[in-house]
């Protein structure tokens, strides 16, 4: 009797999950496997970034495989799909395995999996003009009068991350005689009297940029400031 019910079971098991896939789908699986794929286009190097939204478009290796259906999912955050692709957004920095299945009649065929470098949104910096803002950097003090605006500089990556925030108010300044002198500008627009202000400075002079305000489509915790010497 055991061996009658151990004979049932194993019968059991490979009919449920020992099945093979048909003749067609499996010529579909030869011909894309690795070779249908996402990417990310927010990125100039196709990285991904925590926490937001990063929009993903599939890559294609003729007509015929852009009218296949697919499903994407990840082990990393969320995945899910949009009129123009996907989004995509990890939980952790590190790496996310992108896995790419065709959706036929008959079955689910994985077609292969994408591994992409998942980074934290880096702090939040300054731009003026070309000019990119740092602590202990060295800026010429003619980048404030080409540029003219003061903005929030996240990263060259995220192309789209320059209109993240936009500076509602700021105050530049620097320590003398145990005072500080400093001017407030309102909107990131240099106004008369921090030009003015900034032509006064001295060679060589550090100062300091204090983004007191700003406009955010995101929600960060560091508002810039910035320690620097003009030049």
């Amino acid at each position: 009797m055991k061996l009658y019910l151990l004979i049932f079971c194993l019968f059991i098991f490979h009919s449920v999950f020992c099945q093979k896939i048909s003749e067609a789908d499996s010529i579909l699986r030869r011909k894309y496997y690795h070779r249908v794929f996402p990417k990310a286009i927010n990125s100039i190097n196709n990285f991904l970034y925590d926490g937001i939204d990063n929009a993903m478009v599939m890559e294609y290796p003729d007509e015929e495989s852009k009218k296949l259906h697919y499903l994407l999912k990840t082990h990393n955050g969320i995945i899910f799909e949009t009129d123009s692709g996907y989004i995509t957004i990890p939980k952790n920095t590190g790496r996310a395995f992108i896995s790419v299945f065709v959706l036929t009649d008959h079955d689910t065929i994985l077609l292969g999996k994408k591994e992409f470098t998942v980074l934290n949104v880096p702090i939040p910096t300054l731009k003026i003009g070309k000019s990119i803002v740092k602590d202990l950097a060295a800026i010429d003090r003619q980048d404030f009068f080409r540029g003219d605006s003061l903005k929030v500089y996240f990263t060259d990556d995220l192309e789209y991350s320059n209109n993240w925030c936009k500076v509602e108010y700021f105050n530049i300044g620097y320590a003398f005689g145990g005072k500080y002198l400093s001017v407030d500008n309102k909107g990131p627009m240099l106004s008369g009297k921090t030009l003015d202000f900034i032509a006064k400075l001295k060679f060589n002079q550090e100062i300091v940029i204090k983004v007191m305000s700003v406009d955010c489509s995101h929600i960060f915790k560091h508002l810039p400031l910035v320690r620097f010497k003009i030049r």
